[in-house]
């Protein structure tokens, strides 16, 4: 059986992937099957909870950086870490809000206590990922898969501009258009090819667009789909080549 601890920032994780960072301690506690006052003793406040549980997220993403960065076929490995990153934010609020806040100075989700903690781990992952970025970048661009005029920053704004699609009502009916609007960015990328990729995905109809759906259960539909597309073993986006 896990620890208390572990419990913890399994249940965290749950709900925080759920609900966003704005969810109370109070709602972790009771996914952990734990009172409040235990969830203090382990964590002073709500960043520091946040840091235990995102730390290792990531030096994850940093270690998936660097093997894109190094992959033999370097436009493999460019679109699966394009693609990958953003199926993560897609299907984790949390994780989402809190790489958003990273670059919104909106981080910082406890009361009384400043975010400094946080925003020196932005720093640290930033620093790491930034070398590995502009490796991935360079490569792609030697190769001639990449446009010369794409810069290591534009990941994570292309990144951030896909998920941002969840916020869409019309995820409620189609949970899946994020990767639509992702084929059509890698397409975009490259610098020549003999026709569009043929997109995943059809558009959205006038319907789905003028849904009514909660943003709320579309984003928890949207994640479903990311880990639904994640586990399928389909065919991954930018395969065409000129």
């Amino acid at each position: 059986m896990p620890d208390t601890t572990q419990r913890i920032l399994s249940a965290a994780a749950k709900v925080f992937a759920e609900q966003g960072l704005g969810a109370t301690l109070a709602e972790v506690a009771a996914r952990a099957d734990v009172g409040v006052a235990t969830v203090y003793r382990r964590f002073a406040n709500k960043d520091d909870l946040i840091l235990a549980l995102f730390a290792e997220r990531f030096a994850y993403w940093e270690q998936q950086a660097q093997q894109a960065a190094e992959a033999e076929d370097v436009w493999a490995g460019f679109v699966r870490y394009f693609e990958e990153s953003t199926e993560a934010l897609v299907r984790d609020r949390g994780f989402r809000e809190l790489v958003s806040g990273a670059y919104t100075a909106s981080a910082g989700w406890a009361r009384g206590t400043g975010p400094e903690r946080l925003y020196a781990l932005f720093a640290r992952t930033e620093a790491a990922m930034r070398e590995h970025h502009v490796r991935l970048v360079h490569r792609a661009q030697q190769a001639g898969e990449l446009r010369d005029d794409i810069a290591p920053t534009d990941m994570l704004v292309l990144t951030l501009s896909v998920q941002a699609t969840v916020a869409l009502a019309a995820t409620g009916q189609r949970p899946d258009i994020y990767r639509r609007v992702l084929g059509i960015v890698l397409d975009g990328l490259r610098p020549s090819r003999l026709g569009p990729t043929p997109l995943p995905v059809p558009p959205l109809t006038d319907t789905d667009l003028h849904a009514t759906v909660a943003n709320d259960d579309a984003s928890d539909l949207a994640a479903e789909a990311a880990d639904a597309a994640a586990t399928a073993g389909r065919p991954r986006l930018g395969k065409s080549r000129p």
